[in-house]
């Protein structure tokens, strides 16, 4: 198919801009006369503002504003702003609730003046003890009841756990932990805001373009159509950028009130503290199982951290309730406040800290069995979607533990732990399962075709940095019948047709989509154009009796008979013409998923246990592979991604006052080439045609699931010593 794009492996159609330094980030957006703002973060992580002293910083040279919870900003329908990040407003009092939370913002004529200024703002506090971590928040865990949120059920019952558990003949009963993780992207949240009379326009870091207008537009009371969001391309966001947070709205507040443009590049240790992390949490998973490995219940009890503004669980029980057939399951979720700032969805929310979980327990299963984990895994497969009891709309995993296993060559792999051995270092190999639900968005494109030939795609949809530009042109590109390089794409702006967000894993299936139905309508539009134009050498067939194939049209039954789109649209006076693409997600008999397998080996020092992973496989089920280039390049960032949870990234808290310890790049390490060993990614590459008219899923997180497990396992294997809390740091291990 590479004469039409889809699974070819193009190059990004914006690599030369990014390698040139031609890529427009928000941060580089200029506007004329526009000044610059700076966040004051809160000192202290609870009690309340007895004073906030701002006439320095007021007098301070090139000052414009200072702004406060003193200057009582009105928010409009507050109780139902859709996608921001927390349910109070920025300012909406001076109760503080964690350490770094924004307290005012400082316009000036430069960045330097307004970073000076604001750090001349004085702030005193009513200080009050904070709940500093989640461990002194265990004893007030609470299960939450639906809403906001809060949008899976926090509790689920499958079966008589207590009787199955009772009668098993093995269990397993273990307790494990995961660490705060921060999402640390390159780029940090920018957000530029102007005002023309009523109408506001923002530069924002989005993963969401038209969800983000909304949000802004509810904040300040506006027709969504009075407000633009543009975001041209993200330098990575991991899910900090997936809600508008306090910043986006303070800016465009600052901007109204200085009648000015505002820029606001956030800090790096506000982006530690104030635009979202992946919540740490205590997990305690109970097996029991039929000797010959077949299980009989499951029972996973998670706690996971919250902030005292808003209710977040991890779904880290959908690993127990989807991924294996078993007959009795109880699961429980629950949230202890912190005071710290509010999580938010990170790459593979819930299904990274619950696989760590679930995963290694079946590893001691299979270890406790005498049992390969492999053959322990296939034997539970789930054949059926355990819950719902439907079928599967497609499911490889079979043969991803085939062809894993023996791209690694998991034969070689001895069951005695702590046995293997190369000069001074302990070799172990590890595994695990990869599943995540596949979500599903509305979304809409228009593709147009132009009198000269070429094609345009308008989305708006985002570069988050996967190759999102490049699969859309490439799927325009095989639903028209032309060459990739004929297509160019316009995207990131919410006045374009509203395209699923980027995230959730959500954009070659919805958006993918809805380009896919867009191309076919445009293709079909010629296809009716040329039939019924007399001077056409195609009038007169029936439509489904001509193709297309490298822009133009021609009958199948006599491939010589036709013309190209640039001389059939010229002729009749159109351009563009323009087809337009509707993706809704319906009521399926189907449960739709993406699977896959992580099988790693690790070396680890006996003098300096420390961790390495020389060598990973992935083998993953995503339905059709858009861009053979891209999707190994996102599977091996994914997995990348995970093995820094999984070895080095913690983000840990003072036990006394709740804040951050080195919230930077400083202290908080992620992995780096020298970290990385020999990653080979495989894909199955079979289109679902059951999940939708592409046959694409989501690829950007299932490659994460399962490799902080598969890790654990081998080091398991390594050494004999079994390491149930993240990260896995020499501390731990010694």
């Amino acid at each position: 198919m590479s004469e039409q794009g889809i699974g070819a492996a193009l190059t990004r159609v914006e690599a030369r801009d990014k390698v040139t330094g031609a890529a427009r980030y928000t941060a580089d957006t200029l506007l004329p006369g526009m000044v610059y703002a700076v966040l004051v973060g809160s000192g202290v992580s609870a009690g309340r503002l007895r004073s906030l002293d701002v006439a320095a910083a007021k007098a301070a040279p090139g000052v414009l504003a200072v702004l406060s919870h003193l200057d009582r900003p009105v928010w409009h329908r507050v109780p139902t702003v859709p996608y921001f990040a927390e349910p109070r407003m920025p300012f909406s009092d001076d109760r503080i609730h964690h350490a770094g939370q924004h307290i005012a913002i400082v316009v000036a004529a430069t960045r330097q003046q307004a970073a000076h200024a604001a750090s001349l703002v004085k702030a005193e506090y009513e200080r009050v003890n904070p709940v500093s971590t989640l461990d002194r928040a265990l004893p007030s865990a609470y299960v939450a009841a639906r809403g906001g949120y809060v949008n899976f059920p926090q509790e689920s019952l499958r079966g008589d756990p207590d009787a199955a558990l009772a009668g098993s003949p093995v269990r397993v009963d273990t307790e494990y932990r995961t660490a705060m993780v921060s999402h640390a992207p390159i780029e940090p949240s920018v957000t530029t805001a102007s005002w023309e009379g009523d109408k506001l326009t923002v530069h924002d870091s989005s993963q969401a373009v038209t969800l983000h207008r909304s949000s802004v537009a509810a904040s300040f009371g506006l027709p969504e159509n009075q407000v633009r969001l543009l975001c041209p391309l993200i330098g990575g966001a991991f899910g900090a950028k997936s809600h508008v947070w306090g910043h986006t709205l303070l800016v465009a507040l600052a901007a109204r009130r200085v009648g000015r443009p505002v820029q606001a590049v956030i800090t790096r240790k506000q982006m530690f503290t104030t635009t979202g992390h992946m919540p740490p949490t205590v997990q305690r998973v109970v097996l029991g199982a039929e000797r010959d490995g077949r299980l009989r219940v499951i029972t996973h009890d998670s706690t996971n951290s919250t902030s005292f503004l808003s209710e977040r669980p991890e779904g880290t029980t959908h690993s127990s309730t989807m991924t294996y057939a078993v007959p009795n399951l109880r699961t429980r979720v629950r949230l202890a406040r912190i005071n710290f700032g509010s999580s938010t969805p990170m790459r593979t929310p819930g299904d990274n800290s619950g696989s760590f979980a679930v995963e290694c327990a079946l590893d001691e299963l299979a270890h406790s069995l005498g049992m390969d984990p492999v053959e322990l895994r296939r034997r539970n497969h789930a054949d059926v979607h355990p819950d719902s009891g439907k079928p599967w709309s497609d499911k490889n995993l079979l043969e991803c533990y085939r062809i894993g296993a023996e791209r690694f060559g998991w034969h070689r792999r001895d069951r005695r732990p702590g046995t293997r051995r190369e000069g001074n270092d302990l070799v172990g190999y590890g595994m695990a399962t990869a599943r995540r639900v596949e979500h599903h968005r509305a979304a809409e494109s228009f593709v147009d075709i132009r009198s000269d030939g070429r094609a345009v795609v308008r989305v708006a949809t985002q570069e988050i940095g996967g190759g999102t530009l490049t699969t859309m042109v490439q799927i325009a590109a095989g639903g028209l019948g032309v060459s990739p390089g004929t297509v160019t794409i316009q995207s990131g702006d919410s006045d374009l047709p509203q395209g699923a967000p980027t995230f959730g894993s959500l954009t070659s299936g919805s958006t993918g989509t809805a380009v896919h139905l867009a191309a076919l309508d445009a293709r079909r539009a010629a296809i009716r154009l040329a039939v019924g134009d007399q001077r056409s050498p195609l009038h007169g067939l029936a439509e489904d009796a001509v193709s297309v194939r490298n822009g133009r049209l021609f009958a199948k039954s006599e491939p010589r008979r036709g013309e190209t789109y640039a001389v059939l649209l010229s002729r009749n006076n159109v351009n563009p013409l323009r087809g337009n693409g509707k993706y809704a997600p319906e009521e399926s008999p189907y449960e739709t998923a993406t699977f896959g397998v992580h099988f790693t080996e690790v070396r680890i020092d006996r003098d300096l246990p420390r961790v390495r992973v020389v060598r990973h496989v992935g083998v993953f089920d995503c339905g059709v592979v858009l861009n053979a280039k891209t999707a190994r390049n996102q599977a091996q960032g994914g997995i990348i991604y995970a093995m820094g949870a999984a070895l080095m990234e913690e983000m840990r808290q003072d036990p006394v006052s709740g804040r951050a310890l080195a919230p930077a790049f400083t202290d908080y390490h992620v992995p780096v080439n020298a970290d990385v060993g020999d990653i080979d990614v495989h894909f199955v590459n079979k289109a679902d045609r059951n999940s939708n008219a592409l046959g694409a899923k989501g690829l950007g997180e299932v490659c994460a699931i399962g490799v902080a497990a598969a890790i654990g396992n081998a080091v398991f294997n390594a050494t004999g010593k079994r390491v149930r809390e993240l990260p896995i740091t020499p501390k731990r291990l010694l």
